[in-house]
């Protein structure tokens, strides 16, 4: 593959970039909670370019692993289609941001909220997708069984983050986070070691 690499390489930085990034919100921005206050709120106020720019990173390294991966393996279109939503719903709530808490519902904060919800529930089903289409190819087998787990527990975190209390549901979507992105940094590491 021609851009496999470049794919890859550029899919697992803006990754990473967007972890550094979102760490580095909750010592910057201490005015939010971290177990009552949603990873969003960080991109409205003070530095909110920042996570917005994060929300972005997250966004291209996700799109760069899709079209790796498209370019590198035969998937199903289960795997494709949920990728693609939650490409779409990442560069969607990258674009739209949210509502704060106790301030009026906006057009652009029900667009960030929905795509933010389709998109993680798509991502964990698209694990799962992924993990089945890495059993028919040897250069996938070793993040095969990986991403079945990743996508089982990336589904259950999710429906524990919908019905988690208001004072915890901001832990339950950072743990939901790192989790769903080290998923992304898990498979982009392995396209760039099968571009090599």
């Amino acid at each position: 593959m021609r851009y496999g690499k470049t794919l890859a390489i550029a899919g697992l930085y803006s990754n990473l970039f967007f972890l550094f990034i979102f760490t580095l919100m909750h010592f910057i921005r201490p005015d939010k909670s971290i177990a009552g206050s949603f990873v969003s709120e960080y991109a409205v106020g003070n530095y909110g370019w920042l996570m917005t720019l994060g929300f972005f990173c997250l966004a291209t390294g996700s799109l760069c692993l899709l079209i790796g991966l498209l370019n590198s393996i035969k998937a199903s279109k289960t795997a494709i289609v949920t990728l693609c939503i939650w490409c779409t719903g990442a560069f969607l709530f990258s674009i739209f941001t949210t509502d704060l808490p106790g301030t009026p519902p906006t057009p652009q904060g029900l667009i960030h909220g929905f795509s933010a919800l389709i998109a993680l529930v798509n991502l964990g089903i698209s694990m799962l997708a992924w993990g089945f289409t890495f059993t028919r190819n040897d250069n996938w087998l070793t993040v095969a069984k990986t991403s079945w787990v990743f996508g089982g527990l990336g589904i259950a975190m999710f429906i524990v983050f919908l019905f988690s209390p208001p004072s915890l549901r901001g832990l339950t979507e950072r743990i939901l986070i790192v989790w769903d992105v080290s998923w992304l940094v898990l498979v982009s590491r392995q396209l760039y070691i099968n571009s090599i």
